[in-house]
């Protein structure tokens, strides 16, 4: 039987099946690493506690060194807990399955969120943690609050193993030139990296910072769900920087950013565009990103897209929806449907009652999603989310990959977002919806459909449909024609 790693992943046989290969030995790790993060939590809170209980004193008078001893038991236990816990955070980060939230965030609530999390490790160590450039006036950036909390943890806690005592570590924002994109970087004051070691950063499972590299790769899964990148760059004896970049100024930096992703995670690529922040950049709270020296990309560990050139895109919204709606009882919508969204997916809050979803499926495949999303949405354990009542577009395919078509996904955002409509592009403009859940007739007055502008629609969608079964077919011999003959 071959031997399966998660990090050099072969298959006896021809190369065709690498591939394969490789995401048959991820996935068998992954379940081996998630399954017994699961079984050690239970001993390990045990023996925690248990050790606990003796140290107070609850079991019986205990020395000051048998204390101090139990303390360090106790300590090593809660090391382990968070080793745990990473590793479970790791594999959900990796197979796509946490559900993202992500909302517009302010730059400014982040130290309050962050600081108290790692302030003990400060402490023991005095080291000083300083928030530059975190102003009120920073624009908001589209993030999971949840998860880029945790990615900060994380690499601060890197730069605490690194940092000396009583040393900085300064956490910092940029902001780009054209105001889309905002940078956040965790500066340690430790030995820096040389070249190999900056090289070797890439590959998993290698901290470079006393770690056990677990922390890092999550961090690189959690940008990845973001559509982006960790990035390192560092000088031998002049300290590391670990940062990643987020959308903000609103929509077209949002589709920006994820058009820009699907065109960095294709295949075959030959140029993957960079996001490089600047070394060289001026020291003052806000910082603006110039061009500067090649940095060290750190990618997350997944598997591509399905559909590597092509997105569905369907509009939702709700329908006996009024201003009486409280706000909460959207945001749990708004929650409700970004949990269906997984890796290289985006959806996208135009308006306070409409969504812009783009899927990695077919057009057959985002019907069925459609149905099972409205299906989920009956069976919610919260009323307010049961209550609204959704009506869908029929999904079109949109092509990804090409600036053309970052431009123009960016185009069919923009007009349903309310702007003005092109010729140019009228056929891939999201009319308004033709599925209606619980019951709804499609022919209702509310809907105030043009027939001239549906048929256009369907025919659009019926053309692009076919190219992708010609182009797939072409595909479909090519590998046929470059497999090795038995």
């Amino acid at each position: 039987m071959p031997n399966l790693t998660m990090f050099q992943p072969t298959l006896a046989g021809s190369e065709s099946n690498a591939l394969e290969a490789s995401r048959v030995a991820l996935d068998l790790a992954g379940h081996l690493l998630s399954d017994t993060a699961h079984d050690l939590r239970s001993p390990l809170a045990a023996a925690r506690e248990l050790t606990q209980l003796v140290a107070d004193g609850i079991e019986g008078p205990v020395s000051p060194e048998q204390r101090e001893h139990l303390e360090a038991v106790v300590a090593r236990c809660n090391d382990m807990q968070r080793l745990i816990d990473d590793m479970l955070q790791f594999e959900c980060a990796r197979t796509g399955t946490p559900k993202l939230f992500r909302i517009w965030l302010r730059a400014c609530e982040l130290p309050a969120m962050v600081q108290p999390l790692v302030e003990s490790k400060l402490s023991r160590r005095e080291i000083e943690l300083q928030w530059i450039g975190f102003e009120e006036e920073l624009p908001a950036m589209f993030a999971d609050t949840d998860k880029i909390k945790r990615l900060l943890v994380n690499l601060i806690d890197n730069a605490i193993r690194v940092t000396p005592d009583a040393g900085q570590i300064n956490i910092r924002t940029e902001l780009a030139r054209t105001n889309d994109r905002i940078r956040l970087t965790v500066e340690d004051a430790g030995p820096g990296l040389t070249a190999e070691q900056l090289k070797e950063l890439g590959n998993r499972g290698v901290s470079h910072q006393g770690g056990n590299g677990l922390g890092l790769t999550i961090c690189r899964q959690i940008a990845a769900l973001h559509c982006t990148h960790v990035t390192v760059e560092s000088e031998h004896g002049r300290g590391t920087r670990f940062g990643l970049e987020l959308p903000v100024g609103g929509l077209s930096s949002v589709v920006g950013s994820f058009a820009m992703w699907r065109e960095m995670v294709l295949p075959a690529s030959p140029v993957k565009p960079s996001l490089r922040p600047s070394s060289s950049l001026r020291r003052r709270p806000i910082r603006r990103i110039e061009s500067g020296p090649a940095i060290q990309n750190l990618p997350g560990v997944s598997n591509p897209p399905q559909h590597t050139h092509t997105v569905a895109m369907v509009a939702v919204n709700t329908i006996e929806t009024d201003e009486s709606t409280s706000q909460a009882s959207m945001m749990q919508l708004d929650r409700f449907l970004q949990g269906f969204c997984g890796l290289h997916e985006l959806a996208y809050r135009i308006e306070r009652d409409q969504w812009i979803m783009l899927w990695d499926a077919s057009i057959a495949e985002a019907q069925k999603r459609i149905e099972l999303i409205d299906q989920m949405r009956l069976n919610h354990s919260d009323p307010e989310v049961v209550h609204q009542k959704l009506q869908w577009s029929s999904p079109i395919i949109q092509s990804v990959g090409a600036n053309s078509d970052r431009a123009k996904l960016e185009r069919v955002f923009t007009r349903v977002d309310g702007g003005e409509r092109d010729d140019s592009t009228s056929a891939l403009t999201m009319e308004p919806p033709s599925y209606v859940a619980n019951g709804r007739d499609d022919d209702s007055p509310s809907d105030q459909r043009s027939e001239v502008a549906q048929r256009r629609l369907e025919s659009e969608v019926q053309w692009i449909t076919q190219r992708f079964r010609d182009r797939h077919q072409q595909l479909s011999k090519h590998s046929q024609s470059l497999r090795p003959r038995s």
